[in-house]
This record gives C-alpha cells, sequence and structure tokens, in this order.
C-alpha cells in the first residue's frame, strides 16, 4: 500500500509539472480554467502526500519576541495568501509572510500551528497579493550588485525596475518603543546589468539617449524623485519603455 501511494504521489507531482509547463503557452482567455484546474490537482496532491511537501521541508521560524511598534514583514503582521515556486514547483493558494529584516520567506507548516523558514536556493520566485518577487543572485548580475536575496519586481517592460526592500530594528535610547523602519533601494536591468537608480540624475544618466525627453516628461508630470521615488522611477522608465519599442 506505502509503495503504491509512493507511486501514485509520483505520477501526480509529474503531473503537475506536466500542467504547469503547459498552462504557460495557453491564451488569457483559458488561464481561469488552467488555473482552477491546477488548484484542483494540488489538493489532491496534498491531501496524498500531506506533511510530506517539499514546500514544507523547511526550518522552524521563531520571531523576535522583542516588543515594538510595526512589524518586520512585508505589508502585513498576518499570513496572506500567496503564490511560491519552490523547487521548480508553482504553489498556489500558499499562506506567506515576507520577513524584510532576514530577508526569509516564512510559511506554516501542514498543520498551520507552526512557521517555518523557506529555503533560499529552492526559491525561485513569489507573490503576495499584487506584488512579485525574484530571488537575484549577486552571481549572476554582472556585478552590479552584491546582495543575493529576494528583489520586487516593479516593472514588466524590456527595462524593469527591482526594488530591494529591507527593515530594521531601530531601538532608541530613551523611554520610546523600539520600532521598525523600512528602507527601500531601487534598481534598473539594463544591458544585462543591475543599476541602482534611487536618485534622478542616477537614472538620467544610465538613459542618457533620451535625456533631454525624460526631463520634460518629469517636470510635465511633477515627479517627486525625493518623496516618492518608487512612482517617479517606475513612470520614467516605464516612458523610456514605450519611447524604445
Amino acid at each position: 500500500m506505502y509503495r503504491r501511494a509512493v507511486v501514485f504521489c509520483g505520477l501526480l507531482f509529474h503531473l503537475l509539472c506536466t500542467v504547469q509547463s503547459f498552462g504557460q503557452q495557453l491564451p488569457d482567455s483559458d488561464s481561469s480554467f488552467y488555473a482552477a484546474s491546477l488548484r484542483q490537482l494540488y489538493q489532491v496532491y496534498f491531501h496524498q502526500i500531506g506533511p510530506n511537501a517539499a514546500l514544507f521541508n523547511g526550518t522552524e521560524y521563531i520571531r523576535n519576541g522583542q516588543k515594538a511598534t510595526g512589524f518586520p514583514f512585508f505589508e502585513s503582521n498576518d499570513p496572506v495568501r500567496g503564490t511560491v515556486s519552490y523547487n521548480g514547483l508553482l504553489y498556489p493558494d500558499a499562506r506567506l509572510q515576507y520577513d524584510l529584516v532576514l530577508d526569509e520567506l516564512i510559511t506554516s507548516n501542514y498543520q498551520h500551528d507552526a512557521l517555518i523558514k523557506l529555503s533560499k536556493e529552492k526559491v525561485d520566485s513569489f507573490s503576495i497579493g499584487e506584488h512579485h518577487f525574484m530571488r537575484l543572485d549577486a552571481r549572476n548580475t554582472n556585478g552590479s550588485f552584491t546582495n543575493t536575496g529576494y528583489y520586487e519586481q516593479l516593472t514588466f517592460n524590456e527595462f524593469p525596475v527591482f526594488a530591494k526592500r529591507v527593515k530594521k530594528l531601530i531601538v532608541p535610547n530613551g523611554y520610546e518603543d523600539s520600532k521598525y523602519i523600512q528602507y527601500n533601494t531601487f534598481y534598473l536591468r539594463l544591458r544585462g546589468g543591475f543599476y541602482p537608480v534611487d536618485k534622478k540624475n542616477s537614472l538620467l544618466d544610465l538613459l542618457g539617449d533620451k535625456r533631454d525627453l525624460l526631463k520634460k516628461f518629469i517636470r510635465a508630470h511633477k515627479l517627486n524623485f525625493r518623496k516618492k521615488p518608487e512612482e517617479a522611477i517606475v513612470r520614467t522608465t516605464g516612458y523610456y519603455a514605450r519611447l524604445n519599442p
């Protein structure tokens, strides 16, 4: 019986991989049917393999118990339904939390009574709500940056923008509570490299062939790189992509 169950799970795992590969070739009109079929297959898969699924093979995550204002996670202090590509297999409807202090992706175990850290080397990408993150390896980025980790992809044109989001626990000297502060660094992928674009001039220097047009666009739309850098960078690079079809 055990051997037959193992064989069945192996065949089902192969079917999941095949369906996922096929789904990538479907037109948008068939995407809803594909998504529903994939969820059904996962329900059967998890029912059969249970806690032995690869997604649950992580180490226990223990949260910092220090009293502080805010939380270490991205967007929400509570688990959020998301999708993760883990060890080559896509897991929809996963319960995810992204710890920005430790740069760790967290999920609950099969019984939902403990939290586990997913192996970074096995995470290809994940989505939380409308936010899509990729694991970028510094060894494969032409030396543009040195920090391997999770980066949010903000745009999906020929000149994609990525954000590295980090939180730090700030401990004051006085009687105030400690608090989590988030910091964001932005990168533009251009000519095979990743370049920091936290300031207007650094972005315009990279996109110098359209510098004058970009400056007019920035002025016309009153983009503020100091107060709203993410919006300014995304909109400016989006305009640059339209100028370079």
